[in-house]
């Protein structure tokens, strides 16, 4: 456990410290490459959940998630206070629960909220290595102890949860980085059922990290593996190629869906924007001249990851985000089916994140050019 902790310190702590000193089965997906349809977001919000000056429930100090409710309400976990902030279908704060502790629906951290058994909020907590469990009306429930789905007793590093109940764990590596640089462990994911039957689907590339310093963080521009999950499959992606692995909650392997994407080459360009941006978010925390120095001299990536994130929405369909390019003022999300068919293109606005997507609307963060983070959710339309 140990050696896990000093491997698995983060990127920005280590900066922070400068400024003070084979499977069979596989179908591939033939009609992926037809034309998509083009799906958009409506022109403006239904709904619009923020504040940049007043106090008050609608002042985030940084959004983590939000989830909307069948009934219209949304959940959004607050970062910077760990509370759970529930809105009315038209925005007007009606709870808050949560918050900083070690007690019962309290936090340390959050890493993930899902809704999952129907409509309860599944909160992961990786630092008290549990999931709080709080009512639709946002009411503490029950906790669920994780070390028993843990195979190597580590926190999981990721978490998501289906309404059925199914859940999946991305767990954590106990490789060690053979030295400093890049480098990409391996880590099991784990699908628990409704009733905790547990299949384990082996182990994966996990993403991409850096080890500098005595201390491993993320890889700028690096591969993220991640998973999308939804009634009937699971969706698991890494990120080196534009394709993306689809398993039955059984965990076993059905198709690859794989769509045609040209890599995009990291530049100077790139390099400078990120530098510039990691310090501006940092103003007055950090020794800029060291932190630069500290970036430049990592070894950068020669493209860009084949894709960034996975959504499943509630119609089962794979949404797919390419890899956000600095300076780009668009984010482009393909959708395929459960066939793996490619049946949309969707364009958002550079500023706007999606996080969860219904049949009928697509709800996530908007970030203005102050870095201020709102809650808004779109219509879509089709």
């Amino acid at each position: 456990m140990d050696r896990y902790l000093r491997y698995s310190r983060g990127l920005a702590a280590a900066l922070g410290s400068l400024a003070i000193a084979g499977l069979s089965s596989w179908i591939p997906s033939g009609e992926a490459q037809q034309a998509p349809r083009s799906w958009r977001i409506s022109s403006r919000p239904l709904l619009a959940i923020g504040s940049r000056e007043q106090p008050g429930p609608e002042a985030f100090g940084s959004v983590l998630g939000a989830t909307r409710s069948p009934s219209g309400e949304v959940t959004v976990v607050d970062g910077r206070s760990l509370e759970l902030k529930v809105f009315s279908p038209t925005g007007k704060p009606l709870r808050v629960s949560g918050g900083k502790g070690e007690g019962p629906g309290e936090f340390r951290t959050i890493v993930a909220i899902q809704r999952c058994m129907g409509d309860s909020l599944f909160v992961y907590d990786g630092a008290l290595f549990r999931v709080s469990v709080f009512g639709p009306g946002g009411a503490f429930v029950r906790t669920l102890d994780l070390r028993r789905w843990s195979p190597h007793g580590l926190p999981p590093y990721d978490f998501w949860c289906h309404r059925s109940g199914t859940r999946a764990f991305l767990h954590r590596s106990t490789d060690p980085p053979a030295g400093e640089g890049p480098f990409r462990p391996s880590v099991e994911i784990s699908l628990i059922g409704p009733k905790d039957s547990v299949v384990r689907l082996g182990r994966f590339p996990a993403s991409e990290r850096y080890f500098k310093d005595g201390a491993a963080g993320p890889r700028p521009f690096g591969r993220r593996t991640t998973i999308g999950l939804g009634s009937r499959y699971l969706y698991v992606g890494t990120g080196d190629a534009p394709e993306v692995s689809q398993y039955s909650l059984r965990g076993e392997p059905v198709r690859t869906v794989h769509w045609t994407r040209a890599p995009v080459p990291v530049t100077a360009t790139h390099v400078d924007w990120y530098v510039r941006a990691f310090i501006a978010r940092r103003a007055g925390r950090v020794n800029t001249g060291e932190v630069e120095r500290y970036l430049r001299a990592l070894s950068w990536p020669k493209a860009f990851p084949a894709y960034d994130r996975i959504l499943v929405d509630a119609s089962d369909n794979l949404w797919v985000e390419d890899y956000p390019i600095p300076d780009v003022s668009q984010r482009e999300w393909t959708v395929f089916n459960a066939t793996g068919k490619r049946v949309a293109a969707l364009t958002v606005p550079s500023g706007f994140r999606a996080l969860e997507v219904g049949r009928d609307y697509v709800l996530g963060v908007w970030t203005d050019e102050l870095d201020v983070e709102y809650v808004r959710l779109f219509t879509l339309v089709k």
